[in-house]
């Protein structure tokens, strides 16, 4: 039962965050306080996209350090442009793209209708 609650919470949040920018077209200005900025990002080639990339967080230690790769869940929202990403659970701030970014991010934008 707490997991589907907590499901239904993130649904939720998705669902709010995702109504607002097409109420207020635009996107959320983030927090650097408050999210990860992901540097060196790529879109994981799986079944579903996932950022992966160097998670950095302005107010959270990471024992870990900096080093270590990272991915997030599947993304509910990329913009390149904007400089965000959002998965079912959080927004996430990009920063640097990795050299293979741009092909990632053309291949999982294509429609082909399949």
């Amino acid at each position: 039962m707490r997991a589907i609650s907590a499901r239904i919470n993130s649904s939720a949040s998705l669902t709010a965050d995702l109504s607002r920018i097409l109420v207020d077209r635009c996107l959320p200005i983030l927090n650097p306080d408050e999210g990860p900025l992901v540097e060196d990002w790529n879109i994981e080639s799986r079944m579903v996209p996932m950022l992966t990339g160097y998670f950095r967080y302005q107010k959270k230690i990471d024992l870990r350090g900096e080093e270590w790769l990272n991915f997030t869940e599947p993304l509910e929202l990329l913009s390149v442009e904007g400089g965000v990403a959002r998965s079912m659970e959080r927004w996430y701030r990009l920063g640097k793209p990795s050299p293979f970014a741009q092909d990632m991010v053309r291949i999982w934008g294509e429609s082909d209708g399949k």
